[in-house]
């Protein structure tokens, strides 16, 4: 490469791809259509343009896919045009909490299937990670559990649900003592 190409990039930092420019495209619009995802009250509790709040609530009375496509091109270069990094933070903010509520979720219902699969190692590892668990009542859930499944493996049995709920108020107790 010869010394007058390697100054021109050495001078052009803020040169950007057309790749980059695209990218940086397609994420702001997908960030449109992730507020348009939101109920109309978080909606407004995002703040943004008059203009912009109205293109989303027009994108949620339209129901053809053209004009809904061209709503959604149209709400990303309206983003573009406003400070769109504070509204995908304030985004974040909002879906924060759910995210972390679903992981929850998530982990009850694995407490549950392990408990049901291994039944006293899993119990055991349970009540080691929440102490206040009672071991004799979650014991018996797991296995009248495991008696139900086993009658009737095809059904989701009566204990299973009983076991969850119990599982949820020991969680629920201990994020509450946190």
């Amino acid at each position: 490469m010869n010394d007058k190409n390697t100054d021109l990039i050495d001078d052009d930092e803020d040169y950007i791809s057309k790749s980059q420019v695209k990218r940086d495209v397609n994420d702001i619009t997908a960030l449109g259509v992730e507020l348009t995802e939101l109920s109309d009250s978080q909606l407004k509790g995002v703040e943004m343009s008059d203009k912009l709040f109205n293109a989303m609530m027009e994108y949620k009375r339209i129901r053809k896919h053209s004009a809904l496509k061209r709503q959604r091109l149209y709400i990303g270069k309206l983003i573009r045009k406003e400070d769109w990094e504070s509204i995908q933070e304030q985004l974040r903010k909002l879906k924060e909490p759910l995210e972390q509520h679903n992981a929850r979720f998530k982990e009850m219902e694995n407490w549950r299937d392990r408990m049901i699969a291994e039944s006293d190692k899993a119990v055991n590892e349970f009540i080691g990670e929440y102490h206040q668990a009672d071991r004799q009542k979650l014991r018996q859930i797991v296995k009248n559990t495991i008696k139900e499944k086993e009658k009737a493996p095809d059904k989701t049995p009566l204990n299973a649900r009983k076991l969850f709920k119990y599982i949820r108020e020991i969680v629920d107790n201990n994020s509450d003592e946190l």
